[in-house]
């Protein structure tokens, strides 16, 4: 039995809370809810309903009368698991009637259960660790993180913006920089840009992670050091424009750290960036790329940004190729799930999850399934592997230096 301390749950987030009609709209839509319907407290409607229970009993009227009541230990930990297996994907809050903000609200509830000791999950111990101890979650060292920039040195010249003035720093993420699997997104990225002409450079291995992974489980006080680390560096490189090709790094610097800090650069996702050289010329794509692709919307990207225009656009300009939609796509976009730490506390949940996507991209007659998230690369290619599909996985940052001009 213990008792609760609520002051790690911010008052926004506690009116939320407390709006919630129980009407259910999230239920059939939530990826993971939807996988568990017979378990209510896996629903976004289930865990609000057992939150506001608990703080009933020990802060309502009836425990200010009565006494507060002890809350048994495993109905807290039973919460906190429900509340990391969801992926944090945005969805229920477009179907809320109530007009909830539940993004902010389940990484509150994160926040809260850090706070109480009852998060993150034990699963997430070592990629905690690694992100403390080497700036990244996959256990590799420092000085590893640019070294997927030597594998294309003889085309590619990518500065260094601590020694070089650049007008763009090309954020990296970790995932880009040390996945062998997913290192052709950087390698693509940077092709892209030089082919543009833009005058870019990278923080090589000082870059650290961006603490997305932290905060999405409640870890806010170890992001911050992060965060303060990385804006003092874009301080020192002091560029016109950060870019990512992480969804994720993008949600991050964009709507994270400006609570944390200031970031003077504008920050952009790629999407973006390559919307505005297609537009103004400086980039062309006049070769062709066969195939049928349908585009998976990340969670970062569509419903916590919404940047839903920008990549599909980018694939209609791509010569020869043709674009199909998902049944659910945009804002009603099924998660990859991979997101909110579930690919690690819970694998088998997260495959189910990603299998569904797969299946959503098998029925759009698609031959290509293309993303761009590194995350949502590999939950949906592992999931494209598990079946063998048809489909083939592909970031769109490789198709369109396929289509450049001397890409």
């Amino acid at each position: 039995m213990r008792k609760l301390d609520i002051s790690g749950l911010d008052v926004l987030s506690l009116m939320r809370f407390d709006a919630c009609t129980r009407c259910g709209e999230c239920t059939s839509t939530c990826p993971t809810g939807g996988e568990a319907q017979d378990i209510e407290l896996v629903t976004p409607r289930g865990k609000i309903l057992k939150l506001k229970e608990f703080c009933r009993m020990q802060y309502g009227l009836r425990a200010k009368l009565l006494g507060p009541k002890d809350i048994p230990e495993a109905q807290l930990r039973e919460l906190a698991s429900r509340s990391y297996e969801c992926t944090i994907c945005g969805q229920c809050k477009t179907v809320c009637p109530a007009h909830l903000d539940t993004i902010s609200m389940w990484e509150n509830m994160r926040e809260f259960l850090v706070a109480n000791g009852l998060g993150p999950m034990e699963a997430h111990a070592q990629i905690v660790k690694s992100i403390e101890n080497y700036g990244n979650p996959w256990m590799q060292p420092r000085t590893q993180r640019s070294r997927w920039a030597k594998r294309i040195e003889t085309e590619v010249k990518t500065k260094d913006v601590l020694k070089e003035k650049c007008e763009v720093l090309y954020f990296v993420g970790c995932t880009a920089a040390y996945d062998p699997n997913i290192r052709d997104m950087a390698e693509n990225t940077a092709r892209v840009l030089v082919n543009a002409g833009v005058d870019f450079g990278t923080l090589g291995n000082d870059e650290g992670c961006c603490g997305s992974t932290l905060l999405r489980t409640g870890l806010q006080e170890s992001a911050k050091k992060m965060v303060e680390k990385n804006i003092e560096l874009f301080e020192r490189a002091s560029p016109s424009l950060i870019v990512t090709s992480c969804a994720g790094c993008f949600k991050t610097i964009k709507q994270d750290y400006p609570k944390m800090g200031v970031v003077r650069p504008k920050v952009v996702h790629v999407t973006q960036l390559v919307n505005e050289l297609l537009d103004s010329g400086r980039l062309r794509l006049d070769k062709r790329v066969e195939g049928t692709a349908t585009f998976h919307d990340p969670c970062h990207l569509g419903r916590h940004n919404g940047l839903y225009d920008e990549p599909r656009r980018i694939l209609e300009a791509v010569p020869g190729l043709r674009l199909v939609e998902m049944e659910r796509n945009r804002a009603e976009a099924r998660c990859c799930g991979a997101g909110g730490g579930v690919k690690t506390a819970f694998p088998d949940l997260a495959q189910k999850v990603s299998a569904l996507r797969v299946e959503d991209a098998e029925r759009s007659g698609a031959d290509m399934l293309v993303t761009s998230c590194p995350f949502c690369y590999q939950s949906l290619k592992a999931g494209l592997e598990a079946k063998p599909s048809r489909v083939s996985m592909h970031d769109l940052m490789e198709l369109v230096s396929m289509a450049c001009s001397h890409g």
